[in-house]
């Protein structure tokens, strides 16, 4: 991955803008969608065009990471108990049934797209670092973006690799033999590109009134998510509560139909489309017109929804068709041909309260726990809980981050293995196929190729 990165131009690496979407963002355009390295960092336009080009990959249908049938969205969710797979593919077959192999192309296109969205940032930051043509405010602000999204890729690296090389430069000859580090080592460097980035940015969004671009909340959304996986119980709630109270600027939808409109109230960080006329791919994936061609809900995922819970008809739509009904994701409703109303969620603030009510159920703290658990399903429409002990808490916790995040980003995926129920959870849903090392993917066998210091996972 790093050899064939490297060889590219380096422009090419940092921005290559396939389409006009951004252009209202750009005063200066790139000819030809490059700039030579000197004219990316000669002043803070250039340089500007640079961070929404990573933006800008990360919304396209070709990439594999965040959006569409290749997305982690899918692909985890056929690994985890939300999807059943329609898909003839061979490779997204693999990841329903738990038994990628190394060769597959989906895995490499997720690995290889994290990585080359690291390059990026990598070279962004060299390139900021490096130019004196910068103004000191958009040096600031681009900086913190570029950490900020370096360090969403590499969380999204070690949860669904473990241990992975931690490339940090752009230089070839220290990229291309880099051993895996150990996730410790991994999330310690992320934490403090987010606290720097936190110190960096502003709570104001450099997108305007859209939230497109990280600012200061996205950077602490991040961290309270790191510090629950990592069990940093209060530095979570800390982080958490500094989005929470930011009442005037983020506050929970009321209707659950406007949660994924862009820029909602609950939104905390979102991608725009960059397909003129498409609002999101998820939506092309997910909602069904016909018999499934790529997923559907699974039956079993259904049961876990209470009856009054209004997720369940909010977010969730169904087609009959021979006397079969498919259930599918619906919390994206507009497809293509319809103006653009929607943006593809990457950070929201229900997810703050969940990951604050399981900090505090972890530290025993479980009246403030109920309070936020209950915020999150008093808007679902459904009755407070009066939970008294911590692993009844976590049980209901665990239970409302399933109906309220499924198919986001991996949530559930992660969610399975970070409180080690995936055994028992997809050890009796997928028997006898399950095995405990599943629950990473392989490393792709043309990344060992290429670099004999890399090792791959056990079992693969």
């Amino acid at each position: 991955m790093f050899r064939r990165i490297v060889h590219f131009a380096f422009v090419i690496s940092l921005i290559f803008l396939t389409n006009t979407s951004c252009k209202k963002f750009l005063s200066v355009r790139p000819p030809n969608g490059q700039l030579t390295t000197s004219a990316i960092f000669a002043n803070d336009s250039t340089a500007t065009a640079a961070i929404l080009g990573i933006y800008e990959g990360l919304s396209s249908e070709s990439e594999a990471f965040p959006s569409g049938r290749k997305s982690l969205s899918v692909l985890c969710g056929l690994s985890a108990d939300e999807l059943d797979n329609y898909s003839g593919i061979p490779d997204a077959k693999q990841f329903y049934f738990n038994d990628i192999s190394p060769d597959n192309g989906l895995n490499s296109g997720i690995w290889d797209q994290l990585y080359e969205s690291i390059y990026r940032c990598n070279s962004l930051l060299d390139g900021l670092s490096a130019s004196s043509k910068i103004t000191f405010q958009v040096r600031q602000q681009l900086s913190g973006e570029a950490l900020f999204l370096r360090a969403y890729f590499y969380f999204y690296l070690i949860n669904l690799y473990g241990s992975v090389p931690l490339s940090t430069t752009t230089t070839y000859q220290e990229n291309d033999k880099l051993q895996r580090s150990p996730i410790k080592t991994v999330y310690n460097y992320i934490k403090n590109d987010l606290i720097t980035a936190r110190q960096l940015l502003t709570e104001e969004y450099a997108s305007g009134r859209e939230r497109i671009r990280a600012n200061r909340s996205a950077v602490n959304a991040l961290l309270a998510r790191i510090y629950l996986y990592t069990h940093n119980w209060e530095q979570c709630i800390t982080s958490a509560t500094a989005i929470i109270g930011r009442k005037n600027q983020y506050q929970l939808c009321g209707n659950l139909t406007d949660v994924f409109l862009k820029n909602s109230s609950e939104a905390i960080l979102q991608l725009q489309p960059t397909v003129p006329r498409y609002n999101t791919f998820d939506a092309e994936v997910f909602i069904l017109n016909s018999i499934p061609t790529v997923v559907a809900f699974r039956p079993e995922f259904l049961s876990v929804f209470e009856t009054a819970d209004k997720r369940m008809t909010s977010w969730i739509s169904s087609i009959s068709i021979d006397n079969t009904t498919f259930y599918f994701p619906y919390k994206y409703k507009a497809k293509s041909g319809e103006s653009i109303k929607e943006y593809l969620m990457m950070l929201r603030l229900s997810e703050q309260y969940l990951i604050r009510a399981e900090a505090y159920a972890q530290l025993g703290r479980v009246d403030n726990a109920n309070t936020d658990i209950n915020t999150i399903r008093e808007r679902a429409g459904l009755s407070p809980l009066s939970l008294t002990s911590i692993d009844s808490t976590l049980q209901a916790i665990y239970k409302e981050r399933q109906v309220e995040l499924f198919t986001e980003w991996a949530h559930r995926w992660l969610d399975l293995k970070r409180t080690c129920r995936a055994d028992y959870t997809l050890g009796f849903l997928k028997s006898p196929g399950w095995r405990s090392e599943d629950t990473l993917y392989p490393i792709p066998r043309s990344e060992i190729t290429l670099n004999p210091n890399l090792t791959q996972n056990a079992g693969y």
